[in-house]
């Protein structure tokens, strides 16, 4: 029949409105419960064997022990879950209610979180402490802007609300934790890439990221979310064109093929047996947030856009490119080629003339050559 030991207050009781023993003892969080053991006070049958109401009194005090440790070791398991085990089916129980993007970015947080405890993310969660958090957020800010560190800092807060309202642990350790402005020099515009940087990460970067910055300049600078979910759905082979309905504004686009374009993504779909749908590249897709994150350890090892510099007092090296920079390089390269502010808005994907504006940075080689158009004196 299992332990017959309990450490806590237990005892069993009759009750006028049931047949059966009633047992009534304290759990670990020091409130008293009372269950039903099922064992009939007069006796009789019982599971299937028919027995003495003093055997009875017996069987209930043995049922209400065991289900008094089984209470106690459920209390124990569920108040030792840790970090990661409940970070992990946090999400996985609200996949199906949030946005893929919400899910991968959540997953992304609770992985630098992770990194960040080492062997405590395997700890107890009831451990994680206000001055952790402070910690990991402080780390976090040494290398990604304020506004990135707030989504992770959202993402293991909701986990650890989830947790308090499941009584798992007492208060949301998150709570109260501001993150750092961005310093001086932060908030800088990324930089366009070069035509030669662009040829480059194209013939250097991994088979997937190269095609990722094809097919982003091919399309005039569509951006890395849109990118990475790109779909053989959306190739009109016929009508040449690439069709987008963008992520962060809707719009829906026409993106024509230009020859050389069109060559290597139909060879490329030709290969991979001419399907009707498919993602291209559905690995990166999957990295979430970390897609962003492994292209700017891609331009750091390839020695592209780095800066050197002092933010805040401490010695930062810096990036003042990005993805995102290929939509700069669109930009300013089809107003050098010649285009008019509303064709290469339309083909950028912009409404705003004053938004297109931003993205228009021409090299010093490019303000010469229309300089030297210029009618001479």
């Amino acid at each position: 029949m299992g332990s017959q030991f309990y450490n806590g207050r237990l005892s069993i009781n009759k009750e006028k409105a049931s047949p059966y023993w009633m047992v009534t003892f304290q759990g670990k969080d020091g409130k008293m419960k009372r269950r039903s053991t099922k064992v009939p006070v007069a006796g009789g049958l019982f599971e299937g064997v028919k027995i003495t109401a003093k055997l009875a009194e017996k069987l209930a005090y043995q049922r209400g022990v065991q289900m008094a440790c089984a209470e106690e070791s459920e209390y124990e398991r569920h108040n030792n879950v840790s970090v990661r085990d409940w970070c992990e089916k946090y999400i996985s129980r609200n996949a199906g209610h949030v946005s893929h993007r919400t899910v991968n970015n959540a997953r992304t947080a609770y992985r630098f979180l992770y990194d960040f405890l080492g062997r405590r993310a395997d700890a107890p969660l009831r451990l994680l402490t206000k001055a952790d958090i402070k910690d990991f957020i402080a780390q976090r800010r040494e290398v990604v802007r304020a506004e990135t560190v707030k989504k992770d800092l959202a993402a293991i807060s909701q986990a650890c609300k989830d947790a308090v309202d499941s009584e798992v642990i007492d208060r949301n350790p998150c709570q109260g934790v501001t993150i750092p402005a961005d310093r001086a020099g932060e908030k800088r515009i990324k930089e366009a890439f070069t035509m030669d940087e662009i040829r480059y990460m194209i013939e250097k970067f991994p088979p997937l990221w190269s095609s990722a910055v094809r097919c982003s300049f091919e399309t005039f600078g569509q951006r890395l979310g849109d990118i990475l979910r790109l779909d053989w759905s959306q190739f009109d082979w016929q009508a040449r064109v690439v069709r987008f309905v963008t992520g962060k504004t809707g719009r829906v686009l026409a993106q024509p093929m230009r020859q050389a374009f069109y060559d290597w993504a139909h060879a490329r779909w030709v290969e991979a047996g001419s399907p009707s749908t498919g993602l291209l590249h559905g690995p990166l897709l999957a990295l979430g947030d970390g897609a962003s994150y492994q292209f700017g350890l891609l331009l750091r090892t390839h020695g592209i856009g780095l800066l050197h510099g002092s933010f805040g007092g401490r010695r930062r090296t810096m990036n003042s490119k990005s993805f995102h920079s290929i939509r700069a390089t669109c930009a300013t390269e089809l107003h050098a080629c010649g285009a008019s502010q509303g064709m290469a808005m339309e083909l950028v994907g912009h409404e705003s003339a004053n938004v297109h504006a931003v993205y228009i940075r021409p090299t010093s080689e490019q303000l010469r050559v229309v300089a030297e158009n210029l009618p001479s004196l």
